[in-house]
């Protein structure tokens, strides 16, 4: 068994994005992330070529692009995204903050993810 306790969870910057590593030490099936998006701001086209991805709205509203499609997640939509495909997201809003929590399966690994240019 493992524990991370969230007010000592690693906090750190991601292209304006704030990122919390949740993941237990010695958690090695998934990685668990809580992200924070300002207004206005996303995430720019990507995609993973290792883990599957199941974000869930905590609060706010963030608009996903995958492929032709878009959806709308708020408190509570869950979303998943296979391993290899494109995807982005942004806040809408201009005055709030939105919350989502992010499982990878597997693990996140920086060096298996790709960005659009």
């Amino acid at each position: 068994m493992s524990h991370t306790p969230y007010h000592s969870a690693k906090t750190f910057d991601f292209k304006g994005l704030r990122i919390r590593e949740l993941t237990p030490p010695d958690t090695t099936f998934a990685s668990i992330a809580e992200i924070l998006i300002p207004p206005g701001q996303g995430h720019r086209r990507a995609r993973s070529t290792k883990s599957d991805k199941l974000y869930t709205c905590l609060s706010g509203e963030v608009i996903f692009e995958l492929d032709d499609n878009e959806y709308s997640l708020v408190k509570g939509d869950v979303l998943t995204i296979p391993r290899t495909q494109w995807f982005a997201y942004k806040n809408m809003s201009t005055d709030s903050e939105a919350l989502l929590f992010l499982i990878h399966v597997p693990p996140f690994d920086l060096n298996a993810e790709e960005f659009d240019a």
